[in-house]
């Protein structure tokens, strides 16, 4: 009887190592992606011909840059709620830290429906873009309030 236990309790062990191992691996390739995608955002922001490349024809190119930083500062964001680094709460704070900024909210009323439709079919990318929502939405009927 006690051997079949310690095969179970060993058991048991092996399944949560590899569990935890995965989980790791996941992170790291989140992690991996998001540095890729922000040296790819650094080089629009700071690269003329890439800028230029990359520019809608609706926006100049100073407004174009303006967007590609808070496109870097929201990936960034995405990359540490995914991996476990913000909370809900965290996350939300720093949402409406950036959504105080009329760059970022003009960043979000014409990229966020993008980043919902490129998004994962996953409740992390569902609460990311739920909680920038709401913040940005808080956000700009308060300064619609102001304004008015």
């Amino acid at each position: 009887m006690q051997t079949s236990h310690a095969v179970l309790v060993a058991s048991a062990v092996g399944v949560a190592h590899i569990w935890f191992a995965h989980r790791r691996h996941q992170q790291r390739l989140v992690l991996d992606a998001a540095k890729m995608h922000q040296h790819l955002l650094a080089d629009i922001a700071t690269d003329l011909g890439q800028l230029t490349a990359w520019t809608p024809h609706d926006l100049s190119e100073e407004e174009y840059r303006a967007l590609v930083n808070y496109n870097r500062l929201i990936s960034f964001l995405s990359a540490k709620y995914r991996v476990g680094l913000l909370d809900k709460a965290a996350l939300r704070v720093q949402a409406r830290a950036l959504m105080t900024h009329a760059s970022c909210r003009a960043y979000w009323a014409r990229f966020g429906a993008f980043r919902e439709a490129e998004a994962m079919d996953d409740s992390t990318d569902r609460s990311f873009n739920r909680i920038f929502d709401d913040e940005y939405t808080a956000v700009a009927d308060a300064t619609e309030s102001v304004a008015a």
